[in-house]
Protein backbone atom coordinates (compact mmCIF):
# COMPACT_ATOMS: atom_id res chain seq x y z
CA UNK A 1 0.00 0.00 0.00
CA UNK A 2 1.57 3.34 -1.03
CA UNK A 3 0.31 5.27 2.00
CA UNK A 4 2.64 4.26 4.81
CA UNK A 5 2.71 5.05 8.51
CA UNK A 6 6.11 6.58 9.24
CA UNK A 7 7.49 6.21 12.79
CA UNK A 8 8.82 9.78 12.71
CA UNK A 9 5.65 11.44 11.40
CA UNK A 10 2.39 11.81 13.32
CA UNK A 11 -0.35 11.14 10.76
CA UNK A 12 -3.50 13.31 11.04
CA UNK A 13 -6.86 11.76 11.95
CA UNK A 14 -8.76 10.04 9.15
CA UNK A 15 -11.87 12.18 9.69
CA UNK A 16 -10.01 15.49 9.21
CA UNK A 17 -11.62 17.42 6.33
CA UNK A 18 -9.17 18.63 3.68
CA UNK A 19 -9.44 20.95 0.66
CA UNK A 20 -7.29 21.46 -2.43
CA UNK A 21 -7.76 24.81 -4.20
CA UNK A 22 -6.83 25.30 -7.85
CA UNK A 23 -7.92 26.83 -11.14
CA UNK A 24 -10.08 24.87 -13.58
CA UNK A 25 -7.23 23.97 -16.02
CA UNK A 26 -5.34 22.24 -13.18
CA UNK A 27 -8.44 20.29 -12.23
CA UNK A 28 -8.95 19.23 -15.85
CA UNK A 29 -5.32 18.07 -15.94
CA UNK A 30 -5.85 16.12 -12.71
CA UNK A 31 -8.87 14.39 -14.27
CA UNK A 32 -6.92 13.55 -17.42
CA UNK A 33 -3.83 12.27 -15.62
CA UNK A 34 -5.82 10.76 -12.75
CA UNK A 35 -3.04 11.88 -10.45
CA UNK A 36 -2.17 14.52 -7.86
CA UNK A 37 0.84 16.67 -8.71
CA UNK A 38 3.66 16.33 -6.16
CA UNK A 39 5.98 19.34 -6.42
CA UNK A 40 9.65 19.25 -5.50
CA UNK A 41 10.48 21.49 -2.56
CA UNK A 42 12.67 23.55 -4.90
CA UNK A 43 9.59 24.48 -6.97
CA UNK A 44 7.92 26.40 -4.14
CA UNK A 45 8.02 30.19 -3.98
CA UNK A 46 8.95 30.18 -0.29
CA UNK A 47 12.75 30.10 -0.11
CA UNK A 48 12.59 28.88 3.49
CA UNK A 49 11.23 25.48 2.41
CA UNK A 50 13.03 22.71 4.35
CA UNK A 51 15.47 25.10 6.03
CA UNK A 52 16.88 23.43 9.15
CA UNK A 53 15.76 25.50 12.13
CA UNK A 54 17.91 26.17 15.19
CA UNK A 55 16.22 23.44 17.20
CA UNK A 56 16.94 20.78 14.58
CA UNK A 57 20.53 21.88 13.94
CA UNK A 58 21.14 21.98 17.72
CA UNK A 59 19.76 18.46 17.98
CA UNK A 60 22.00 17.25 15.16
CA UNK A 61 25.03 18.84 16.82
CA UNK A 62 24.12 17.25 20.16
CA UNK A 63 23.64 13.73 18.85
CA UNK A 64 26.20 13.58 16.04
CA UNK A 65 28.95 15.82 17.40
CA UNK A 66 31.85 15.99 14.93
CA UNK A 67 29.77 14.24 12.24
CA UNK A 68 27.00 16.87 12.35
CA UNK A 69 28.28 18.54 9.17
CA UNK A 70 27.93 15.31 7.21
CA UNK A 71 24.43 14.76 8.60
CA UNK A 72 23.38 18.24 7.51
CA UNK A 73 24.83 17.55 4.05
CA UNK A 74 22.81 14.31 3.87
CA UNK A 75 19.64 16.20 4.78
CA UNK A 76 20.29 18.77 2.06
CA UNK A 77 20.77 15.89 -0.40
CA UNK A 78 17.47 14.39 0.73
CA UNK A 79 15.60 17.59 -0.04
CA UNK A 80 16.70 17.43 -3.69
CA UNK A 81 14.31 14.57 -4.38
CA UNK A 82 11.55 15.20 -1.82
CA UNK A 83 8.16 16.19 -3.24
CA UNK A 84 4.92 17.19 -1.55
CA UNK A 85 1.24 17.64 -2.32
CA UNK A 86 -0.48 20.23 -0.11
CA UNK A 87 -4.00 20.39 1.37
CA UNK A 88 -5.87 22.93 3.51
CA UNK A 89 -7.37 21.49 6.71
CA UNK A 90 -10.78 22.69 7.94
CA UNK A 91 -14.50 21.99 7.90
CA UNK A 92 -15.31 25.16 5.96
CA UNK A 93 -14.05 27.10 2.96
CA UNK A 94 -11.19 29.55 3.37
CA UNK A 95 -11.31 32.98 1.73
CA UNK A 96 -7.53 33.19 2.08
CA UNK A 97 -7.11 29.97 0.08
CA UNK A 98 -9.46 31.19 -2.66
CA UNK A 99 -7.37 34.38 -2.93
CA UNK A 100 -4.00 32.64 -2.84
CA UNK A 101 -4.47 29.55 -4.97
CA UNK A 102 -7.04 30.55 -7.58
CA UNK A 103 -5.85 33.23 -9.98
CA UNK A 104 -8.99 33.75 -12.03
CA UNK A 105 -12.77 33.41 -11.96
CA UNK A 106 -12.32 29.71 -12.77
CA UNK A 107 -11.32 28.69 -9.25
CA UNK A 108 -12.42 25.33 -7.85
CA UNK A 109 -11.77 23.38 -4.64
CA UNK A 110 -11.81 19.63 -4.07
CA UNK A 111 -13.22 18.53 -0.71
CA UNK A 112 -12.14 15.22 0.83
CA UNK A 113 -10.81 13.81 4.10
CA UNK A 114 -7.56 12.26 5.25
CA UNK A 115 -8.88 8.71 5.40
CA UNK A 116 -10.10 8.75 1.80
CA UNK A 117 -6.88 10.37 0.60
CA UNK A 118 -5.03 7.42 2.14
CA UNK A 119 -7.38 4.97 0.40
CA UNK A 120 -7.17 6.86 -2.91
CA UNK A 121 -3.37 6.59 -2.86
CA UNK A 122 -3.65 2.79 -2.98
CA UNK A 123 -3.85 3.21 -6.79
CA UNK A 124 -0.22 4.38 -6.84
CA UNK A 125 3.12 2.60 -6.59
CA UNK A 126 4.72 5.57 -4.81
CA UNK A 127 5.24 5.39 -1.04
CA UNK A 128 3.51 8.41 0.51
CA UNK A 129 3.45 9.75 4.08
CA UNK A 130 1.00 12.31 5.53
CA UNK A 131 1.79 14.94 8.15
CA UNK A 132 0.54 18.26 9.48
CA UNK A 133 2.72 21.34 9.02
CA UNK A 134 4.00 23.01 12.20
CA UNK A 135 4.30 26.82 12.10
CA UNK A 136 7.17 28.27 14.08
CA UNK A 137 10.14 30.64 13.97
CA UNK A 138 13.13 28.83 12.47
CA UNK A 139 15.51 31.29 14.16
CA UNK A 140 14.04 30.98 17.68
CA UNK A 141 16.21 29.36 20.38
CA UNK A 142 15.45 25.65 20.89
CA UNK A 143 12.49 25.07 23.22
CA UNK A 144 13.46 21.45 23.86
CA UNK A 145 16.32 19.00 23.46
CA UNK A 146 15.35 16.71 20.60
CA UNK A 147 15.60 12.97 21.10
CA UNK A 148 17.38 10.79 18.56
CA UNK A 149 14.03 9.73 17.02
CA UNK A 150 13.11 13.41 16.50
CA UNK A 151 16.25 14.08 14.47
CA UNK A 152 14.71 13.60 11.04
CA UNK A 153 14.52 15.53 7.74
CA UNK A 154 10.72 15.33 7.98
CA UNK A 155 10.88 17.80 10.86
CA UNK A 156 12.16 20.37 8.35
CA UNK A 157 9.78 19.31 5.56
CA UNK A 158 6.81 19.75 7.93
CA UNK A 159 7.87 23.12 9.34
CA UNK A 160 6.98 26.53 7.91
CA UNK A 161 7.28 30.08 9.13
CA UNK A 162 4.49 31.55 11.27
CA UNK A 163 3.52 33.96 8.46
CA UNK A 164 2.07 30.94 6.61
CA UNK A 165 -0.13 29.83 9.51
CA UNK A 166 -3.31 30.77 7.64
CA UNK A 167 -2.66 27.85 5.26
CA UNK A 168 -3.50 25.22 7.95
CA UNK A 169 -1.57 22.81 5.77
CA UNK A 170 -1.34 19.05 5.61
CA UNK A 171 1.32 17.57 3.35
CA UNK A 172 1.51 14.30 1.48
CA UNK A 173 5.22 13.51 1.10
CA UNK A 174 7.04 11.23 -1.35
CA UNK A 175 10.48 10.87 -2.94
CA UNK A 176 11.38 10.96 -6.64
CA UNK A 177 14.75 9.23 -6.75
CA UNK A 178 17.13 9.40 -9.72
CA UNK A 179 16.36 6.75 -12.32
CA UNK A 180 19.05 4.35 -13.46
CA UNK A 181 18.87 2.10 -16.55
CA UNK A 182 17.75 -1.46 -15.84
CA UNK A 183 20.45 -3.02 -18.05
CA UNK A 184 23.42 -0.67 -18.43
CA UNK A 185 26.03 -1.64 -21.02
CA UNK A 186 29.14 -3.34 -19.58
CA UNK A 187 31.63 -0.76 -18.43
CA UNK A 188 29.17 2.12 -18.93
CA UNK A 189 29.29 4.85 -16.30
CA UNK A 190 25.83 6.34 -15.84
CA UNK A 191 25.16 9.47 -13.80
CA UNK A 192 21.48 9.84 -12.89
CA UNK A 193 20.57 13.46 -12.21
CA UNK A 194 18.00 14.47 -9.64
CA UNK A 195 14.61 15.35 -11.12
CA UNK A 196 14.13 18.99 -12.01
CA UNK A 197 10.36 18.99 -11.51
CA UNK A 198 7.76 16.97 -9.68
CA UNK A 199 5.20 14.73 -11.35
CA UNK A 200 1.70 13.32 -10.84
CA UNK A 201 1.11 10.43 -8.46
CA UNK A 202 -1.80 8.19 -9.41
CA UNK A 203 -4.89 8.28 -7.16
CA UNK A 204 -8.37 6.78 -7.21
CA UNK A 205 -10.39 9.91 -7.97
CA UNK A 206 -13.72 8.25 -7.19
CA UNK A 207 -12.53 7.64 -3.63
CA UNK A 208 -10.74 10.96 -3.25
CA UNK A 209 -13.27 13.54 -4.43
CA UNK A 210 -16.20 13.99 -2.05
CA UNK A 211 -17.41 17.23 -3.63
CA UNK A 212 -16.23 20.15 -5.75
CA UNK A 213 -16.91 23.77 -4.85
CA UNK A 214 -16.73 26.44 -7.53
CA UNK A 215 -15.33 29.89 -6.79
CA UNK A 216 -17.30 33.11 -6.33
CA UNK A 217 -17.17 34.25 -9.98
CA UNK A 218 -17.30 30.88 -11.70
CA UNK A 219 -19.18 31.41 -15.04
CA UNK A 220 -22.18 29.31 -16.02
CA UNK A 221 -20.68 28.08 -19.31
CA UNK A 222 -17.62 26.79 -17.45
CA UNK A 223 -19.91 24.81 -15.14
CA UNK A 224 -21.10 22.85 -18.17
CA UNK A 225 -17.47 22.20 -19.15
CA UNK A 226 -16.69 21.03 -15.61
CA UNK A 227 -19.67 18.66 -15.52
CA UNK A 228 -18.74 17.24 -18.93
CA UNK A 229 -15.12 16.65 -17.87
CA UNK A 230 -16.23 14.93 -14.66
CA UNK A 231 -18.63 12.73 -16.60
CA UNK A 232 -15.89 11.66 -19.04
CA UNK A 233 -13.71 10.76 -16.05
CA UNK A 234 -16.51 8.58 -14.65
CA UNK A 235 -17.16 10.93 -11.72
CA UNK A 236 -20.35 12.53 -10.45
CA UNK A 237 -19.48 14.37 -7.21
CA UNK A 238 -21.77 17.07 -5.78
CA UNK A 239 -21.03 20.50 -7.29
CA UNK A 240 -21.47 23.39 -4.88
CA UNK A 241 -21.17 27.12 -5.33
CA UNK A 242 -18.92 28.94 -2.89
CA UNK A 243 -20.81 30.51 0.00
CA UNK A 244 -17.76 32.36 1.35
CA UNK A 245 -18.38 35.51 -0.73
CA UNK A 246 -22.19 35.64 -0.79
CA UNK A 247 -23.91 38.74 0.58
CA UNK A 248 -26.19 38.35 3.59
CA UNK A 249 -29.94 38.39 2.95
CA UNK A 250 -30.34 41.20 5.50
CA UNK A 251 -28.22 43.54 7.60
CA UNK A 252 -29.38 41.84 10.80
CA UNK A 253 -30.00 38.25 11.84
CA UNK A 254 -33.29 37.34 13.53
CA UNK A 255 -33.60 34.64 16.17
CA UNK A 256 -35.34 31.56 14.79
Amino acid sequence: MPYLVHPQIESPADELVIWRYMDLPKLLLLLEQRGLYFALLSEFEDKWEAVLGRELTAGIASHFSSASGQVIDLYQEYFNHTAVNCWYCGEDESIAMWRLYTNSEYGVAIRSNVGDLKRALSASEQDVYLGLVEYRDHTAPPSQVLTASQITPYKAVLQKRICYKHECEMRAITEFLPRFPERPAPGEVFVAPYPQRGRPVTVDLLTLIHAITTGPDFPGWAMELLQSALSRAGLNPPLNESSAFKSPEARFILDQ
